[in-house]
């Protein structure tokens, strides 16, 4: 009985964090064409590793309109992203999981 409250209030106070922070000002010459993002896990409140702009760079997912960029992207793999819009951390936590990511977004 004891174990089930602990657990149950582990569960109850753990409560979820989803924040967003840009790292510079967005630059609005450059279009939300595509995001790639390098993302570190975190369980039970702890993580390791190290998240890097280059990664995210390299992992460019079409993300807004990519109608004027169609030729210059590769939608079976990911693009190269060459012209950054604005770089973003992004945490999520959920009760004894989440993640902390870098995220770029910008043109090919």
């Amino acid at each position: 009985m004891r174990m089930l409250l602990v657990i149950l209030s582990t569960l109850v106070l753990s409560g979820c964090i989803n924040i967003t922070s840009e790292l510079q000002p967005s630059d609005p010459d450059v279009k939300d064409v595509l995001m790639g993002e390098d993302c570190t896990p975190i369980v039970l409140g702890l993580g390791l590793g190290k998240n890097r702009i280059e990664y995210a760079m390299k992992d460019g997912r079409p993300y807004g309109d990519i109608a004027e960029f169609r030729s210059r992207i590769n939608l079976n793999r990911r693009t190269t992203i060459t012209r950054i819009r604005t770089i973003q951390l992004t945490e999520f936590y959920v009760l004894l999981l989440g993640s902390r990511c870098v995220q770029v977004i910008g043109e090919p």
